[in-house]
């Protein structure tokens, strides 16, 4: 779906332009999409016309990334959080449905926990869950990934991240060229951010309903691991769909399938 000009907004916050767009029905239940890290609202380019038909949709550029630039200090998911309800109360929404991707599905975990109340439901996709048990050998990963991105050239970290999320090479090369607007430090603080939603609270339940959405040639992190239990112990939710032929970028690797499994679960919500 071809954004138009008049779908496209900016809201200040804190010297930073939130760049965001709202299309379809405004009467319809809002719909708020969340990239990945390093990515931009192009990520959801291919699902917007579907999404559309039937919700109101507000995509966004997370500050830091894509048109969201300057910004007036380093990233961190409590200023993320706190644009998110912003830009609910900007699109004059008591609550929505959050979406989110990788990044985003960790964002948007850490919204419901702390504004349930603005929450309708939830689909996480391809995304570690923030509060599930960690293998030992996680726990050490945790403790070094900082270091070991601190040493890893910057180009082969760009060019590893574009290929190892997605199969298909137009995904590959927007994803290398969503991810090169960023310099190394913003790539570090957002992962690094990220990492820090991360902890050991097993007993912890999301109070909304909500979906998972893996690909199934996806290998990042524990996802693929966590997924099954995780969707098991959680009374909340609904669906754990893993989409064929789909690598991280799922949306964009099957985004028929994608839509179709995310407006089913819409659907039931009514």
């Amino acid at each position: 779906m071809q954004l138009a000009a008049h779908d496209a907004h900016v809201l200040m916050r804190d010297g930073c332009p939130l760049h965001y767009w709202l299309v379809g029905d405004p009467v319809r239940p809002l719909v708020l999409l969340t990239h990945g890290a390093g990515l931009d609202h192009d990520l959801w380019r291919d699902n917007l016309a579907a999404l559309a038909a039937c919700h109101r949709v507000l995509v966004w550029d997370v500050r830091g990334h894509g048109l969201s630039r300057p910004t007036s200090a380093r990233f961190s998911v409590a200023t993320a959080l706190e644009d998110m309800l912003a830009l609910l109360d900007a699109a004059g929404a008591a609550e929505a449905v959050l979406v989110g991707q990788s990044m985003g599905g960790n964002l948007s975990q850490e919204f419901v926990r702390r504004h349930p109340d603005r929450v309708r439901a939830l689909v996480l996709v391809e995304c570690a869950c923030n509060t599930a048990p960690l293998t030992a050998l996680e726990r050490l990963g945790l403790r070094l990934t900082p270091a070991l991105l601190k040493l890893y050239p910057y180009g082969a970290l760009l060019r590893h991240s574009a290929r190892s999320i997605s199969a298909r090479e137009n995904v590959r090369a927007y994803c290398h060229q969503a991810m090169s607007r960023l310099t190394k430090q913003d790539v570090l603080d957002v992962m690094l951010a990220t990492l820090g939603c991360v902890r050991d609270e097993p007993d912890y339940r999301i109070a909304r309903p909500f979906m998972l959405v893996r690909g199934a040639l996806s290998r990042a992190g524990s996802i693929a691991r966590q997924g099954p239990e995780w969707a098991k112990r959680e009374p909340q939710c609904r669906a754990d769909v893993v989409i064929p032929d789909a690598n991280h970028c799922v949306n964009m690797d099957a985004p028929a399938a994608f839509d179709a499994a995310v407006l089913q679960f819409l659907a039931a919500l009514a």
